[in-house]
């Protein structure tokens, strides 16, 4: 797949290499990380660095991340000598109050809320966080904006499972609840092709190639 879409270029059609951070301490926990921060693993950079050799033989044009710091050194493992651009429309969701906490703590002390996050998320507003629907929308302006600046170009981008998630349900124009049905593991690739305001998903969720 990396090689043909390394070969195969088209004119006025950009080819997206749209990547979730490396693990972090805190999704070995798994607590809620939002908006604040946990440190790459040891795992996590590991993974990193084999994304990298994967994709070494690619020319990437450009480089966007999360202005978050975990996300921002993932893509400095991936791509050392590349200028990387920040993006703080790919933030993950800021989940408020629930940031730091297990699911588990989650159910016990916001079961109500839980429960509509997992039935209706679209209607969900996080206690001192966002609206989803505000994310979606801002994630997707970030997503459009980068596209309308580049042409026929290979660009990697490293952000937050829930982004990704969101990115993908909005190329599909699937209703925002489809997020639960989709994937994304630590460095995981989806691979997405634009033209004409247009994206098709050709790769989701790919992980083969860690050990």
């Amino acid at each position: 797949i990396f090689y043909y879409f390394y070969d195969m270029r088209d004119n006025n059609m950009n080819t997206y290499y749209i990547v979730r951070h490396g693990k972090t301490v805190w999704n070995t926990e798994k607590r809620t990380q939002g908006q604040k921060n946990s440190e790459l693993t040891e795992q996590g950079i590991e993974h990193a660095r084999q994304f990298s050799r994967k994709i070494s033989h690619m020319h990437i044009d450009e480089v966007y991340s999360s202005d978050l710091k975990r996300a921002y050194e993932t893509a400095k493992i991936i791509s050392p000598s590349s200028e990387i651009h920040l993006e703080k429309g790919f933030r993950e969701i800021n989940f408020g109050l629930w940031e730091g906490l297990t699911i588990e703590e989650i159910q016990k002390n916001y079961s109500e809320l839980y429960s509509s996050w997992q039935t209706s998320p679209e209607e969900v507003a996080f206690i001192e966080g966002e609206k989803i629907v505000e994310a979606f929308e801002r994630v997707k302006q970030a997503f459009w904006e980068i596209d309308s600046k580049h042409e026929n170009k290979h660009i990697l981008i490293v952000a937050h499972a829930m982004v990704i998630k969101l990115l993908l349900v909005g190329f599909l124009d699937a209703p925002i609840n489809k997020i639960f049905n989709i994937v994304q593991g630590n460095l995981a690739m989806n691979i997405v092709k634009t033209k004409n305001k247009k994206a098709t998903i050709v790769t989701m969720n790919d992980t083969s190639y860690l050990d």
